[in-house]
């Protein structure tokens, strides 16, 4: 005798399916009518230019009849409305197109209507059979089996999600630093080239002063970095110091030794700043590939949970 829970689920999994086709079917067509419309309107414009061509041939003229005294007027008069024409039916076929697709969303909302609570049904469906499934001692074992790599993969994901997301603040941080000591760098030449003074000092300990305030925030950072990976048995033993650059000093002493002192320490930070972001971004980058893995490992998980449930005889 047939299992009726199985049938009535199987029914309802093939209606959620046809609404989900459905509405990536319209999700489709609304991009491609989006898509037409811009190419109407470019196709208008074409037009109205093919036809201002053939209009100012038709027009007496100077150049008329510089054209037809070299007996090439027509000729060029029947290839303007040649490449009018040509955009004219671009043009209808454009439209022609927008019209079928407009249709093909509105019949496609008939078939949705009728898939009526298709989703809604399916998880109910689903449910009721799962329930079914644990008041079997058998099903019951195999299912907690299940739910317990669900949960232990759902929680890898979690934690590797939260690694990714503290190393790509440190990331930020990292790459603000280099960015204000790039500019300090470059202030910093125009200092030794002698162009310098004390404006070009002032703009360059400015940003000697982000760099340090971003490198602050990335170090503090970082701690909370190591934290996400010690809870997935990763480390990283990165710290970024330019405390030593030179400020009193370059004011007060401005000259080339001290231009070429602050400069150095300043290409020194650089080199840290980047060396540190050359590593976080290793990580970072390792991160988003195991994340990717885990993320369709966990799916997978849950499909095959979800196959089994529809499989099933109570």
């Amino acid at each position: 005798m047939a299992d009726t829970s199985l049938d009535r689920l199987a029914e309802a999994k093939e209606r959620k399916y046809r609404m989900e086709k459905a509405q990536r079917r319209q999700q489709q067509l609304r991009s491609r009518i989006n898509e037409n419309e811009r190419l109407i309107i470019k196709l208008e414009v074409e037009l109205e230019a093919e036809q201002a061509d053939v209009d100012k041939l038709t027009r007496m003229s100077l150049t008329n009849l510089f054209h037809t005294l070299l007996r090439s007027k027509e000729e060029q008069l029947e290839m303007e409305r040649q490449q009018a024409l040509a955009a004219a039916l671009k043009l209808q076929e454009a439209k022609e197109a927008e019209e079928r697709m407009k249709a093909e969303i509105i019949s496609l909302g008939d078939e949705l209507a009728a898939c009526g609570n298709a989703e809604w049904e399916y998880e109910r469906l689903l449910r009721e059979r799962e329930e079914e499934l644990r008041n079997s001692s058998a099903s019951a074992n195999e299912l907690a089996g299940m739910d317990t790599e669900i949960a232990n993969k759902s929680v890898q994901v979690k934690e590797i999600r939260e690694a990714l997301s503290a190393g790509q603040h440190v990331l930020m941080s990292l790459e603000g630093a280099s960015k204000s000591l790039e500019k300090a760098e470059n202030w910093g030449n125009w200092d030794l080239w002698g162009g310098g003074g004390m404006i070009s000092t002032h703009i360059k300990h400015e940003h000697v002063d982000d760099a340090k305030s971003a490198i602050r925030e990335a170090n503090h950072l970082m701690r909370n970095f190591r934290d996400e990976l010690a809870d997935i048995e990763r480390t990283i033993d990165i710290y970024v110091d330019i405390s030593g650059l030179m400020k009193f000093g370059d004011y007060w002493f401005d000259g080339l030794i001290v231009d070429w002192v602050v400069q150095k320490r300043i290409q020194s930070a650089q080199d840290q700043t980047l060396e540190a972001i050359h590593q976080v971004r290793t990580v970072v980058n390792k991160l988003k590939s195991e994340l990717t893995i885990a993320e369709s490992a966990l799916a997978g998980l849950k499909s095959t949970r979800i196959g089994w449930i529809e499989q099933q005889q109570v």
